[in-house]
C-alpha cells in the first residue's frame, strides 16, 4: 500500500464515523482484525460492531481532521483530531488522536488508538 491509498484508508474511516455509518466503518476491517482504543479490545468484526454501536448511543456528530498519514508496507500510522458531541452532558469533547494499522490483503488486521481519556 502506498501513501496514497493509506490516506485513503484513513479518510473512509473518518467519514464513515462521521456519518455514523457502522457497516461503512467496518467495511475496512478483516473478519478477524483486533481494535483497540483506550476504551477497550474487540477482536472480530462482530465486536467491533458491538463497539461502534455502543459508541454511538452514548456520542454523536462526529468531526474528523486528519492531520497526517503515512504506511511504510503493511504496518501505517495516522494522526487526527477527533471532536464528538457526548449525550450525557450534552458538550462537544475533542482529542488528539495517534493510530497505528496494520493490513493485510488490503484489509485492516490491527487497529490502535491512542489518546487522553481525560477530553472525555
Amino acid at each position: 500500500m502506498n501513501n496514497t491509498q493509506a490516506y485513503q484508508l484513513v479518510e473512509r474511516q473518518a467519514k464513515a464515523w462521521e456519518a455514523a455509518d457502522v457497516d461503512a466503518a467496518l467495511a475496512d476491517f478483516a473478519p478477524d482484525a483486533l481494535f483497540i482504543s483506550p476504551g477497550g479490545c474487540w477482536q472480530g468484526q462482530a465486536a467491533i460492531r458491538t463497539a461502534i454501536n455502543a459508541f454511538f448511543a452514548d456520542a454523536g456528530e462526529v468531526k474528523v481532521q486528519i492531520r497526517r498519514v503515512f504506511v511504510d508496507d503493511n504496518q501505517g500510522a495516522a494522526e487526527w483530531t477527533w471532536s464528538e458531541r457526548r449525550y450525557a452532558d450534552g458538550n462537544r469533547h475533542t482529542a488528539e488522536d495517534a493510530i497505528i494499522f496494520e493490513l493485510q490483503a488490503g484489509k485492516i488486521i490491527y487497529w490502535r488508538e491512542y489518546f487522553d481519556t481525560a477530553n472525555f
